[in-house]
């Protein structure tokens, strides 16, 4: 599919944040940029606020001498983070968003990797910030914003983030000006490490603009309008949501609303009444068995199923009654929603079925965040069940295979893992970044994802084993919470092993009593579908849950996966 023209025109002179910031207000200059809600009071900011905000924090580091350094941002989306975000990048720092859920050891270690020097946190972690602030000594600058901001500080930056909390707006300031280059640097953001050590991903401001209209090119079709609104689900340190989520709206002059942090996220989807939303499975499978189970209490699970039928066969004829038909289901979702893009790891295709026969627009992609991150996704009159979409324009993104192995170059790719030249030599053959995700093309142009490859299970008669694909059965049972398939050794011998934490709230429920010989019956169903060599050996519950990344894959390399038989 080609570049729309526009787009084309537009990203041949947005090349740096600071460009794609001017464009946003020149733009959408007087909407709001960002709401906030407090008991059901909003806090609006504009885009023109913004941007007079941003060039405040970017003069302030520029009186302190802070150029081209690195600068943590840890803490929860809010107006504070965007503002400290875009001056960094307007002052031609490097930003590094860290995962406030890590523990302090793991962030000073991140931290120490990246020569981190300068660090904004969120006022409610008080405890990391004094561990920090002590570990990493000397310590340049340690700032507080958002909620909860508290703490020992004379710095002018605080004063200065104090000050934006609600205080007048002064008479509009011209447009930025910045010697921002394209190649610079613009953000470090930290892999998720789900097999081993997190690398330092440097993305340059053209990775992301040029990523930014990928986002654009896939969700062109969505036809979203300025004003409209959209609630951030996945935390600022993943490349998806900043992309897709957050400049994507942002571009089109959306609003980002926020109201009290995800444990509040029900609450706030049917206050802010939010049209789109960037998710990951995790949250797909969660909605799902929220919405199901619903319905089962309800008793309309046969009433639901002959929705369907007809609707389905309206569609035939181009007669669209969904948002009428489940309307119970769009109000969980705030009335207004339009699409859902999911991304992060493998969704089962029942599902995108389910939530677009509901008339929920469920879109599944693929990015990693070498790739800044997005690298292909289906849309609406291009997609195919079971694929992880198109790719976008050659421009930006080629992809190729080579031994089952996706490799992708283009102006989106990283520039290298700071401090790794061993990894990031490791990481290209012939200008070509190796995703280490396995996969396939169609003669069509949609991209399959069939495992990671280095879970891969290699057995001792040469055949391969991808634990994703076996994983994938187990998930779709209500049984089981989290599983991970590997391969571990019982009397001498190596088996193919599914280690299931069960969801015992389930269980109960349903009267069952014996988990371990419900899972085996469930696995012998499945097993007889499977050629020999990929069936499950063995069934093994595990007394408690898997520690996850923040997207809710699970940290293999903490469990004892063993690969090989």
């Amino acid at each position: 599919m080609k570049l729309n023209k526009k787009y084309a025109a537009l990203f041949e002179e947005i090349q740096t944040i600071p460009e794609l910031l001017n464009y946003m207000v020149d733009c959408h200059g007087a909407l709001p940029a960002v709401i906030n809600r407090d008991k059901d009071e909003e806090q609006s900011y504009s885009y023109i606020q913004m941007r007079q905000d941003t060039a405040r924090v970017a003069s302030v580091f520029a009186q302190k001498g802070i150029a081209g350094q690195h600068v943590a941002v840890i803490g929860n989306l809010c107006y504070e983070w965007f503002v400290i975000f875009f001056g960094l990048l307007v002052s031609g720092n490097v930003a590094v968003p860290i995962d406030r859920e890590l523990n302090e050891s793991d962030i000073e270690k991140l931290l120490r990797h990246g020569d981190v020097a300068h660090i904004f946190i969120e006022g409610n972690l008080a405890r990391k910030a004094a561990y920090l602030r002590t570990a990493l000594d000397p310590l340049d600058t340690l700032v507080w914003f958002g909620e909860g901001s508290v703490g020992e500080d004379t710095s002018d930056i605080k004063n200065l983030c104090q000050y934006l909390d609600g205080q007048p707006v002064p008479s509009p300031l011209l447009p930025l000006a910045s010697h921002v280059s394209p190649l610079n640097s613009a953000m470090m953001v930290f892999t998720s490490g789900t097999t081993g050590e997190s690398k330092a991903v440097m993305l340059s401001h053209k990775n992301i603009c040029d990523n930014l209209c990928c986002s654009l090119h896939f969700l062109q079709d969505v036809h979203f309008t300025p004003g409209e609104r959209i609630i951030p689900v996945l935390p600022p340190h993943h490349m998806f949501e900043m992309t897709t989520g957050l400049l994507a709206p942002f571009f089109y002059g959306g609003s980002i609303c926020f109201g009290g942090g995800l444990k509040y996220i029900s609450k706030n989807v049917k206050y802010f009444e939010p049209v789109c939303m960037i998710v990951v499975p995790m949250v797909v499978e969660g909605l799902y068995k929220k919405i199901s189970a619903e319905i089962n209490r309800k008793g309309k699970e046969k009433q639901m199923e002959r929705f369907i039928r007809i609707s389905n066969r309206l569609l035939a004829w181009k007669i669209d009654l969904r948002r009428w038909l489940f309307k119970d289901i769009h109000g969980v979702f705030g009335g207004k929603m339009r699409v859902m893009v999911c991304g992060g790891a493998y969704l089962e295709p029942a599902l995108l079925r389910r939530f677009n026969e509901w008339g929920l627009s469920m879109r599944n992609g693929y990015g990693i965040t070498e790739c800044s991150p997005v690298v292909s996704c289906n849309m609406a009159k291009h997609q195919k069940e079971g694929s992880i979409g198109i790719l976008p324009p050659t421009c930006y993104c080629e992809v190729k295979i080579s031994e089952g192995e996706i490799l992708v170059r283009g102006s989106i790719v990283m520039k290298e893992y700071y401090k790794d030249p061993e990894a990031t030599a490791e990481a290209f053959v012939d200008g070509w970044f190796k995703t280490g995700d396995l996969g396939y093309l169609d003669d069509d142009g949609f991209l399959f994802l069939t495992g990671r490859k280095k879970n891969l299970i290699v057995l001792a008669d040469g055949n391969n084993i991808s634990p994703e694909e076996l994983e994938n059965h187990f998930e779709k049972l209500s049984l089981v919470k989290s599983v991970m398939v590997c391969a571990k050794e019982y009397q001498q011998t190596m088996l193919v092993t599914a280690c299931v934490f069960p969801d015992h709230e389930y269980a109960e429920e349903a009267g069952i009593t014996d988990i371990q010989a419900e899972l085996e019956r469930e696995t012998t169903a499945f097993n007889t579908k499977l050629p020999p060599h990929k069936r499950v050996q063995k069934i093994e519950i595990v007394p408690e849950d898997f520690e996850k990344t923040a997207l809710g894959k699970i940290k293999r390399y903490k469990h004892g996966n063993e690969r090989f038989v």
